[in-house]
């Protein structure tokens, strides 16, 4: 049974970790809104035509895009690619490992942990108490960010050109204009073509990507005393991650590299299309295979929560048996 003093010390300890992430937070934070407002403003400097035009003399290349160029030719294909920006995942990865690895070896190497654990309160629910916070900040900066793109989309105007009707000469490939008008220019808000509740599954997979590696980089804190280490060994496995999805989708012989991979579960992109072969399909589904994949779309965020819940695990259990080194 939980004592109300136990309960005491764990919001001690929520307060406390709040006040050392406060300042990562903040700047992550605007940093995320502004770049999801931006993303979204950029798009219509980019005329539709002329992107079209542009992309397609690189269909060889289509695939190591995270969505088909076709896509990439509609509003909701080009805003949802935010979720598929460098930034992002920076932030994301950021947030993740710097508050993962801070559990165990980041209290250890400040020589705090001792005096932490002195409280009455157990091993368990100090990690605990760290990962409510660090959680909570990432269901946060997901928000945030689909707020950005959401006050994008509503404070945005679009301009297309139409141009003047006309005939397709066959045999020849070339366009006879019908008129001599000149082109024509309309104007409507972005709002008209793109909907936000389209992007709640997208913000959903990046919460499950962040969490897993939230569950990652607390596992290898709690077997290290160093943190240096800890973020060394969590980047390590990242990267090598990353090579091996980017060598699948490259080569493929390599295929069977991207099942290995985590990254192949993080598929934001995907879930912006709600219609497939002409019928809608809900991105939410559990039972429906996804067009490209063996398995229902709500699986591959579901695989990565499983897994970042059992390296949570993993850590509170290594670091219930562990003996904690003397503070040097």
């Amino acid at each position: 049974m939980i004592r109300l003093r136990d309960i005491g010390v764990d919001r001690m300890m929520i307060r406390k970790n709040i006040g050392q992430a406060s300042l990562l937070f903040a700047f992550l934070a605007v940093a995320l809104f502004a770049f999801g407002w931006v993303r979204v403003w950029v798009v219509k400097l980019l005329d539709m035509g002329k992107f079209q035009t542009i992309i397609e003399q690189f269909r060889d290349y289509e695939k190591f895009a995270p969505v088909s160029f076709d896509a990439l030719f509609t509003y909701t294909g080009r805003v949802g690619m935010t979720f598929d920006e460098p930034i992002v995942i920076l932030c994301t990865v950021i947030w993740c490992v710097a508050r993962g690895s801070d559990v165990v070896s980041g209290e250890l190497g400040r020589g705090t942990l001792e005096m932490l654990l002195s409280q009455p309160i157990s091993r368990t629910r100090f990690i605990l108490s760290h990962a409510t916070v660090s959680i909570a900040g990432l269901i946060t900066l997901c928000v945030l960010l689909w707020a950005g793109m959401t006050v994008g989309i509503e404070t945005t105007t679009l301009t297309e050109t139409i141009p003047p009707p006309s005939m397709r000469v066959p045999f020849l490939g070339f366009e006879l204009p019908l008129t001599n008008d000149a082109p024509t220019e309309i104007s409507f808000g972005m709002s008209e073509r793109v909907n936000p509740l389209t992007y709640t599954a997208a913000v959903f997979h990046l919460f499950a990507f962040g969490f897993f590696l939230l569950g990652m980089s607390s596992c290898f804190s709690s077997f290290d005393r160093y943190r240096w280490r800890t973020i060394g060994g969590v980047m390590t496995v990242y990267v090598i991650q990353l090579v091996m999805f980017g060598l699948g989708k490259a080569a493929e012989s390599l295929s069977w590299l991207q099942s290995m991979s985590f990254f192949n579960c993080y598929r934001p992109q995907k879930m912006t299309g709600l219609v497939r072969d002409g019928d809608l399909w809900s991105p939410w589904n559990l039972t429906t295979p996804m067009g490209d994949g063996t398995y229902p779309p709500l699986s591959y965020p579901g695989l990565l929560l499983i897994m970042g819940a059992i390296l949570y695990l993993v850590a509170i259990v290594r670091f219930e048996k562990r003996d904690l080194p003397a503070p040097l």
